[in-house]
């Protein structure tokens, strides 16, 4: 009997050992990586970029990418962009990037974001990639707080229009010397390459800008193609921005001076690569009123060729 109960014992004790062994091993990291981008669940996008833009400073905040900093961020936004975001974490973090999987509270849509997590910032931007759709749209806000509030319409864009890739310049712009800081002027850009990306993937691309009332006190919003000032999009989109009831300045029709996007280096790359662009300047008083950059907003989320 005792032997009997001694074997009982050390069969007991081997089969815990086994199972105690068994969920260790189940425990322990396999060496494989997640398929999916880190999650960090809900937030409101629009008071998450307000906020983000006001940390700027004129002064500081911008350091300017190598060439191979600028072309691993832009294929980690092609990877989400060809449908393969868990394959974009890798690529990303090397030049200290994150991709997150978040859901806005206003629309309840999924996107990625793609940002720098680097201690001090280096100004190159941030990415909002909403994937409900195929991307039919490219938003773009060269000059967040230095045109206040052209990220809210930036966001106010992104949420009517699913589909849309948003890029929000992660600098002042004027937050270094000799405009490498100011996305709209400089070639040598994260800003720049993802723009360039767009455009290769023939994805329409919308420019927002801000101006001062006094500057064109008879218009609410300054509508151009940059160099060759209109093209199909431009045209389309004024238009639809005078349906709405605004009064639209049109360069190739009266001249906009100083608002006319003819040293823009997005436009020019565009007008080059035959790729619908249009640069929309808007007034003080609009981007001051969330009724009036709804309405904006509105009009500029219709798809192209859309009536």
């Amino acid at each position: 009997m005792i032997k009997l109960r001694s074997t009982v014992r050390v069969s007991v004790t081997i089969v815990v050992a086994i199972v105690v062994a068994g969920l260790v091993l189940y425990l322990l990291p396999t060496g494989k990586k997640d398929d999916k981008p880190d999650t960090a669940g809900k937030t409101d996008l629009l008071s998450d970029v307000q906020r983000f833009s006001q940390g700027m400073s004129a002064e500081t905040g911008y350091t300017r990418p190598t060439q191979a900093e600028r072309t691993a961020v832009s294929n980690g936004v092609q990877r989400v962009l060809d449908n393969a975001a868990g394959q974009a974490g890798d690529v990303l973090a090397a030049v200290g990037y994150t991709i997150r999987e978040r859901v806005d509270t206003a629309t309840n849509r999924t996107f990625y974001e793609i940002s720098d997590n680097a201690v001090d910032s280096r100004g190159w931007g941030r990415i909002m990639i909403d994937t409900s759709e195929s991307a039919r749209l490219g938003i773009e806000v060269p000059h967040p707080k230095a045109d206040q509030d052209s990220e809210s319409l930036g966001v106010e864009l992104f949420r009517k229009a699913p589909g849309s890739v948003l890029v929000v310049a992660g600098a002042h712009r004027r937050a270094a010397e000799n405009r490498v800081a100011d996305m709209a002027h400089t070639t040598s850009s994260v800003f720049e390459d993802l723009h360039e990306l767009l455009v290769r993937r023939r994805i329409p691309v919308v420019q927002l800008h801000g101006f001062q009332n006094e500057t064109a006190p008879d218009s609410d919003v300054v509508v151009s193609a940059g160099p060759p000032l209109k093209n199909q999009f431009a045209q389309q989109t004024a238009q639809r921005l005078e349906s709405a009831g605004l009064s639209v300045c049109k360069p190739w029709v009266t001249g906009c001076p100083g608002l006319e996007a003819t040293t823009n280096v997005q436009a020019r790359y565009s007008d080059e690569q035959k790729a619908d662009f249009v640069h929309v300047e808007v007034s003080r008083d609009i981007r001051d009123s969330p009724s009036a950059r709804d309405q904006v907003a509105s009009v500029l989320a219709v798809r192209k060729g859309d009536r």
